[in-house]
């Protein structure tokens, strides 16, 4: 069965060549079971050229252009080409197993699953103290909620996966992604898969390594934004979330009215310690059991907790604001249909 791998890119300089090659060493028997197809946003550095000089190399890949410059519109461009059976999504920045491929594939059809992928083990993003107390507070159930894939465990049956590996014909049963989210493309089609019946599965067997953000400036950017834009998804497609992509802005909601009445009804100034040191009491005990392995310092570790926690729950809270005005004239809008061009 043929295989279709599609990886999105945008100024990815420093990342692409090792990804590329890590996909080759994966196919390196010269056959037709496999095409590459590189989604480049109209990158500004060497990322297009670099593409360019490996698929002269190997024909299997094929760079095509996204001239939207975002992930759900290159995934589009590229199913709409894509010839295979199975579709593979890659990230540049990710590491995979030297057997991802094949595995991804074994356990589709072992699992009859409409999605697989497997658990995501989150390494610093730089080999300091902050970095590592980042990558273990991104990798806790207490940073990370019900967030499977990125805590570890069995092959199961799960509600989301990043990167995921799909069986072709979910894309013409359920449609293509949602252009209209920057962000959360991934979750909002998965949420779509399982409403109409499909099933997700992880497993263990399927192996790739993430590296995750190594400032706590650069954590709460991206925690700030991936609360913005959950807010974004549920404003356009009125759902596709779970309760912990909200919990962050409950803490964050809570804390504010709680001052708020403060000010004028001393008392909830009580209730606001209490929240705060029941979540800081907890935090530190979970950010204590994850020190050992993680070879970090149990305060850092909170200390990523907060700003995690604070910094999506706030992006959430705008976003609820924000979101009527940002997309007033979009709302109505659904993901594009399923494809009507396949090509076999």
């Amino acid at each position: 069965m043929l295989v279709s791998i599609i990886i999105p890119m945008w100024n990815e300089e420093r990342f692409v060549a090792a990804c590329a090659d890590s996909v080759l060493a994966q196919i390196a028997v010269p056959t037709d079971d496999v095409e590459v197809l590189c989604v480049d946003g109209r990158s500004t550095d060497r990322t297009r050229q670099i593409v360019a000089e490996h698929a002269q190399r190997d024909p299997r890949i094929r760079l095509l252009d996204n001239p939207a410059q975002i992930v759900p519109t290159a995934m589009n461009v590229a199913l709409r080409q894509a010839r295979g059976g199975v579709i593979i999504r890659r990230d540049c920045h990710a590491a995979y197993a030297p057997d991802y491929i094949a595995r991804c594939v074994k356990v589709l059809r072992r699992t009859g699953a409409d999605s697989v992928g497997g658990y995501i083990v989150t390494r610093p993003g730089a080999d300091t103290p902050v970095g590592r107390a980042i990558a273990a507070a991104t990798s806790s159930p207490f940073g990370v909620g019900g967030s499977r894939f990125r805590v570890g465990g069995l092959e199961q049956e799960v509600d989301a996966l990043p990167f995921g590996c799909f069986r072709r014909d979910v894309f013409d049963r359920y449609g293509l992604y949602d252009e209209r989210l920057v962000r959360n493309q991934d979750l909002e089609l998965n949420s779509r898969i399982r409403r109409g019946g499909g099933r997700i599965v992880i497993s263990p067997d399927i192996k790739l390594t993430y590296c995750n953000r190594s400032t706590l400036a650069g954590l709460r950017q991206q925690a700030f934004h991936n609360g913005l834009w959950n807010a974004y998804t549920l404003y356009l497609v009125g759902g596709g979330l779970r309760p912990r992509h909200l919990a962050p802005l409950g803490f964050v909601t809570c804390l504010l009215l709680l001052a708020a009445a403060g000010a004028v009804w001393p008392p909830a100034w009580a209730g606001l310690a209490v929240v705060a040191g029941l979540y800081l009491t907890v935090g530190l005990v979970c950010a204590w059991q994850a020190r050992g392995a993680a070879h970090a310092s149990s305060w850092l570790i909170l200390l990523a907790f907060i700003n995690l926690h604070l910094a999506y729950g706030i992006g959430s809270l705008a976003g609820l604001v924000a979101a009527p005005l940002k997309f007033r004239l979009k709302r109505r809008g659904a993901p594009p249909p399923a494809l009507p061009d396949r090509r076999d």
